[in-house]
């Protein structure tokens, strides 16, 4: 329950985003969205300054349909896709390419507007990409900044170029880690005060040597937005929906097809597999049969997932928490998933989800749930149990601002 205390400060937050959460449809975008949701409930005074970039672009239709209650929203239009010349030039300028191009003047100017306009109490940056604000912010408010920190963003990267073979893109990559790594232990060191979304992502901060007052705090749901109830007639065995524009994704589908997905048809060849994701990779439809489905546009992620017996996070790099899974407790749907895909959830490893690094163990698992319902079924109850009790909105969003006392 909200603290009365806090509800009667009405704390005044302002958040900045690098994209539009409404609708929210991918993880980060859900990871925005029930920060919002969890300061809401708690009697917040909020407002969201959000870039809406060509990438993740919402409509002002959409916005409107999905916007919560009591929020003051501005989306700024802006162009951060990656480009291959201001990508090479970057080399130059001596700056990370993955924040800097996020640099727009556009939120700039509107975000010197909302700061003269309003006096905000906190402002929280969500994700090391809106940090490149932190000096206008300075210069224009006189509020504690913090930063909610999605990953820790150098490690995501660093994995990734060590999954590389392209030797040119290594080279660049590992140029571009390099930077990232700079920027991101500069930047944790100039806030006020950090919000790590996984304990583990918080060790790994002060294992660099970082000292600022911090916490960890889970991304959550709203238990009433998920549906438990089990489909009359499964349509696919598997079901595996991921926004396919950024890479570990895309590692992790191409790991699991190439690897896994063998496996499991050597031992089932009857099973069948939805794949689902925005920006879906033109040399995926190679894949296409009457086993494997594929659905470049999913407009009901929870229809779309209940279809299937079980989900799967094949996930080989990554940082922070992958929220995917969390609404997968919250539908009470079993899973396997990888230790990378299940990292900052507190989970009972085969009780909760079943957990498999190696193709062979990752296929086994996906095997033993499909001939075993009672396993199934009883896996998919515990989940959902384990996500009421400690990934709700109203509950985690009044830890937060407990912890924004701090800096009051």
């Amino acid at each position: 329950m909200p603290s009365e205390n806090l509800q009667k400060q009405h704390v005044k937050i302002l958040l900045l985003s690098n994209k539009v959460p409404f609708p929210a449809n991918d993880g980060s975008s859900i990871a925005i969205r029930s920060m919002v949701d969890a300061l809401l409930l708690n009697g917040a005074t909020l407002s969201l300054l959000s870039l809406n970039t060509k990438k993740h672009y919402r409509n002002a239709k959409e916005i409107k349909e999905n916007l919560p209650e009591g929020l003051d929203f501005t989306a700024v239009d802006v162009d951060t896709d990656i480009k291959a010349i201001p990508a090479a030039l970057n080399l130059i300028s001596g700056k990370a390419y993955h924040v800097s191009r996020f640099l727009q003047k556009g939120m700039q100017k509107a975000l010197k507007g909302k700061l003269q306009e309003k006096d905000f109490d906190i402002i929280q940056l969500e994700g090391l990409s809106m940090a490149v604000y932190l000096p206008l912010i300075r210069k224009y408010s006189k509020a504690s900044v913090s930063m909610r920190a999605h990953n820790i963003e150098h490690l995501i990267w660093e994995r990734h170029t060590n999954n590389e073979t392209n030797k040119l893109k290594k080279k660049y990559l590992e140029i571009q880690s390099a930077r990232l790594k700079k920027f991101e232990i500069k930047h944790l060191a100039l806030m006020d005060a950090l919000v790590f979304i996984t304990d583990a992502d918080r060790n790994i901060y002060r294992s660099l040597g970082g000292k600022k007052i911090s916490t960890s705090i889970p991304c959550g749901l709203n238990p009433e937005d998920y549906s438990t109830e089990v489909p009359r007639e499964f349509r696919y065995d598997i079901a595996h929906l991921a926004s396919l524009d950024w890479l570990p994704n895309q590692q992790g589908l191409e790991w699991f097809l190439e690897e896994v997905w063998p496996l499991v048809l050597e031992a089932r060849p009857q099973s069948r597999i939805a794949i689902g994701g925005r920006h879906m990779p033109k040399k995926l439809f190679n894949h296409a049969n009457d086993n494997l489905w594929l659905f470049a546009e999913v407009d009901d992620a929870q229809r779309f997932i209940k279809a299937a017996k079980i989900a799967i996070i094949p996930l080989l790099a990554g940082s922070g928490m992958r929220i995917k899974l969390v609404e997968y407790m919250a539908m009470g749907q079993a899973c396997v998933s990888t230790i990378i895909g299940a990292e900052g959830i507190n989970l009972e490893a085969n009780k909760e989800v079943l957990l498999a690094q190696e193709a062979e163990a990752f296929a086994a698992a996906i095997i033993l749930l499909l001939d075993n319902d009672t396993e199934r079924e009883n896996m998919a109850q515990a989940a959902r149990k384990k996500f009421e009790e400690e990934y709700a909105n109203a509950t985690l969003g009044a830890k937060l601002l407990k912890f924004y006392q701090t800096l009051l």
